[in-house]
């Protein structure tokens, strides 16, 4: 379709006359918004569970809290075709907890949001698709380690109430495997300031430390001349 613009006069007071341009299409006026047809779009999300356990004459559909019964029957009504005879609607409250909704760490007590299902009763049945036997070309092994390495990541993140009371068990298993390593000789022990490589023995640091002060034995104090 064409558009183009035409300047079309407009009388205002005083006699004085101001152009106005109005956008037609290929002649046609230009439609106002009221008598234009509106296409509206759903503002929410509707998701169609699995329930192998139903009978193919039922349908479960997690929906937001604000749906009733004659929305979901109006949205497969005009959406999808599908007739429904019956709808019931089941509003699952969710129990308290102190976890953050990130996941990652305890605040304040509180109630998770509240969530709603619907069993709809199908005019005509409908049976899920057979899933698939490997999941290989949408590379799922890699997303199963990737998503269980990411979940015990946040695990070992996260602040827990009583974690000041309980062991830690992985520093724990070192110092234990450090000192039977240590007892079979396969490490020999050093002092921390020689693992870093840090001179004690300096000039200047045996300066500071003389004069009524017994120096240990691995610091050499330089002689006077």
């Amino acid at each position: 379709m064409v558009r183009k613009t035409i300047t079309v006069p407009k009388t205002g007071l005083m006699g004085r006359n101001a152009p106005k341009r109005v956008p037609v299409f290929k002649g046609r006026k230009y439609l106002p918004a009221e008598e234009r047809k509106q296409v509206y779009l759903p503002s929410f999300t509707i998701a169609l569970a699995r329930t192998p356990f139903l009978s193919p004459r039922y349908a479960q559909f997690h929906v937001p809290l604000n749906f009733n019964k004659l929305d979901m029957r109006d949205y497969l009504k005009n959406l999808y075709n599908v007739n429904v005879i019956k709808i019931r609607s089941y509003v699952e409250q969710q129990p308290i907890t102190r976890i953050t909704r990130d996941g990652r760490s305890l605040g304040k007590w509180r109630r998770p949001k509240s969530t709603k299902r619907m069993t709809v009763e199908l005019r005509e049945p409908f049976v899920w698709p057979e899933a698939p036997a490997s999941l290989d070309q949408w590379e799922h092994e890699a997303w199963k380690t990737t998503n269980k390495a990411q979940q015990e990541s946040q695990k070992e993140g996260a602040q827990k109430g009583d974690a000041s009371e309980k062991p830690d068990k992985k520093l724990r298993e070192a110092f234990k495997k450090q000192a039977e390593e240590l007892k079979k000789d396969k490490e020999s022990w050093q002092p921390t300031w020689k693992v870093l490589g840090l001179d004690f023995a300096h000039k200047e640091f045996a300066n500071t430390r003389g004069g009524g002060f017994n120096n240990p034995k691995w610091i050499s104090v330089p002689k006077k001349p």
